[in-house]
C-alpha cells in the first residue's frame, strides 16, 4: 500500500515537471516572437499600409499635346484636276430618287439634294452636286466621278475607271472597290498619276480597295485608310485625325495633320516624296502635331523626318500625403525616355535634388492638393499592340505601389477618369 503511494507521487511529479517544461517552452517562444521577430523583420521589410492608404490620386484629363491641331490647306475646286471631265456636263441623265439597274451610256447627274443608286454600268461620267446622295453597289463607272459638296457618297464593291474627285463631301464610305484600273494614270494633281483626290472637313473611309495610281486626301476631319492596295503615293495632309493601317502603298506623304496613326503598312518604294531635298524617299513625315507609328515595313534608308507622339496626362493628388511616381508605362511597356512635368499650381517642382518650374527627371512628386501635368514624347515600339489601333494605354506607379491607369482615345481623349488602386503594401522594395 505504502509503495503504491510512493509510485503515484513520483508519477504526479513527473507529469508536473513535463507540464512545466511545456509552459516554459511556450513562454520562451512568446518572448522570442514579441521581441526578436519584430526586431529582425524591421531590418528586412516594413508594413507600407499606413502611407499607402493615405496616398490617393486620380486622372483628371488627357490629351494629345498641342491639342493636335491640323494646319490649314486649300481644297481644290471641283473639275479643276481632271479638266477633260470638268464639273458641268453638257448632256446627262438626271438621277433623283431613282436607280440605274441596267447599263446606261452617257453622263449621269445627281442634282442638288438628289438621291441616286447605281447597281449596273454607266458608260460615261457621274456628277454629284451639293447636298446629293450617291450610292454605287456592285456597279461600274466607265468614266470619271466628280462630286461637289455632296452629303454622302457610298461606293461598295464598285469600280471607277477614270479619275475620282471628291470635293467637300460630308461623308465618304468606300469599301471593296477598284479605281483607275483601266491604267489611265496621266492625270496630275500635285504629282502625276493621280487616281483619286478627296478634300474637305468631312468623314472619309476607304477600306479593302485597290487603286492604280495616287491617292491624295487633304483637309479631312476624320480620314481612315485601312487594308487597301495603292500602287502609287498615298498622301494624307491637314487631317484632324488620320488613321493609316494595314495598307500596301507605293509611298507615304504625311504633313500638317493633327493626329496621325500609321501602323502595319507595307511600303514598296515605287514612288517618291514630292519635293527636294526629300524627293525619292518612300516615307515622308512632315510637321504633324501628333504622330504614332508601329509595325510598318519600309525599305531601308527610305524615311525622311520622324514620327513622335506627345501625350499629356494630368494627375491630381487627392490624398493626405505627397505622391511620388517612380515608374511610367505606355501600352504595358516602360516609357522610353523621361517625361516632362510641371505643377498646375505654378509652384516649383521638386526636381531631383533641386527645384524647377518644369522638370524632366523622375520621380514625379505631386504635393497634397496639387496636380501634375505630365507630357510624354512617345514612339511606339514595333509589335507592341494589336490592330486596329484606336487608343493608348498608360500606367503611373507610385512609391507606395499604388497605381492609376487609363485609356487615351484618338477621337475623344481620355476615357473614364480613374482613382488610384493599391497594388501591394508590403515592401521591400521601398522607395
Amino acid at each position: 500500500m505504502l509503495s503504491n503511494l510512493r509510485r503515484s507521487r513520483r508519477g504526479v511529479a513527473t507529469i508536473i515537471a513535463e507540464v512545466m517544461m511545456v509552459l516554459i517552452v511556450i513562454l520562451m517562444s512568446a518572448i522570442v516572437y514579441v521581441w526578436v521577430v519584430p526586431a529582425f523583420t524591421s531590418q528586412a521589410s516594413k508594413d507600407n499600409a499606413g502611407a499607402a492608404y493615405a496616398e490617393k490620386f486620380e486622372t483628371v484629363r488627357a490629351q494629345f499635346a498641342n491639342n493636335a491641331v491640323s494646319s490649314p490647306e486649300t481644297v481644290a475646286a471641283c473639275g479643276s484636276q481632271d479638266t477633260s471631265v470638268g464639273c458641268s456636263p453638257g448632256s446627262y441623265l438626271t438621277c433623283n430618287g431613282s436607280s440605274i439597274p441596267s447599263p446606261y451610256t452617257g453622263n449621269v447627274l445627281v442634282p442638288v439634294n438628289g438621291v441616286c443608286v447605281i447597281t449596273s454600268t454607266v458608260n460615261g461620267n457621274v456628277y454629284v452636286y451639293s447636298g446629293g446622295n450617291l450610292t454605287v453597289t456592285g456597279g461600274t463607272i466607265n468614266g470619271g466621278l466628280e462630286v461637289d459638296s455632296a452629303l454622302v457618297v457610298t461606293l461598295t464593291n464598285a469600280k471607277v475607271s477614270g479619275f475620282t474627285g471628291l470635293y467637300n463631301v460630308q461623308t465618304v464610305n468606300i469599301s471593296g472597290s477598284a479605281f483607275n484600273t483601266s491604267g489611265n494614270t496621266g492625270i496630275t494633281t500635285d504629282l502625276c498619276c493621280a487616281a483619286m483626290y478627296a478634300g474637305g472637313r468631312g468623314y472619309f473611309s476607304m477600306t479593302n480597295s485597290n487603286v492604280t495610281g495616287q491617292v491624295e486626301n487633304e483637309v479631312g476631319h476624320n480620314t481612315i485608310v485601312n487594308n487597301n492596295r495603292i500602287t502609287g503615293r498615298l498622301e494624307i495632309e491637314s487631317a484632324d485625325l488620320g488613321q493609316i493601317i494595314n495598307n500596301v502603298v507605293g509611298s507615304l506623304d504625311l504633313d500638317a495633320n493633327g493626329t496621325i496613326v500609321i501602323a502595319g503598312n507595307t511600303v514598296t518604294g515605287a514612288t517618291g516624296c514630292p519635293a527636294p531635298p526629300i524627293a525619292g524617299k518612300s516615307v515622308c513625315y512632315g510637321s504633324n502635331a501628333w504622330c504614332g507609328t508601329g509595325n510598318n515595313q519600309i525599305p531601308s534608308g527610305q524615311t525622311n523626318g520622324s514620327c513622335i507622339g506627345n501625350v499629356e496626362v494630368d494627375v491630381r493628388n487627392t490624398g493626405s500625403t505627397p505622391v511620388t511616381f517612380v515608374a511610367v508605362y505606355m501600352t504595358n511597356i516602360p516609357l522610353v525616355g523621361v517625361p516632362s512635368w510641371q505643377l498646375a499650381s505654378g509652384n516649383p517642382t521638386q526636381c531631383g535634388s533641386g527645384q524647377s518650374a518644369t522638370c524632366t527627371l523622375l520621380p514625379i512628386v505631386i504635393p497634397v492638393g496639387d496636380m501634375a501635368e505630365i507630357t510624354m514624347g512617345w514612339t511606339a515600339p514595333s509589335g507592341a499592340f494589336p490592330l486596329p489601333w484606336n487608343y493608348i494605354y498608360f500606367i503611373f506607379v507610385s512609391s507606395h505601389q499604388n497605381y492609376v491607369d487609363g485609356y487615351l482615345y484618338f477621337q475623344q481623349g481620355l476615357g473614364m477618369p480613374l482613382q488610384s488602386r493599391l497594388e501591394q503594401r508590403i515592401c521591400p522594395p521601398c522607395y
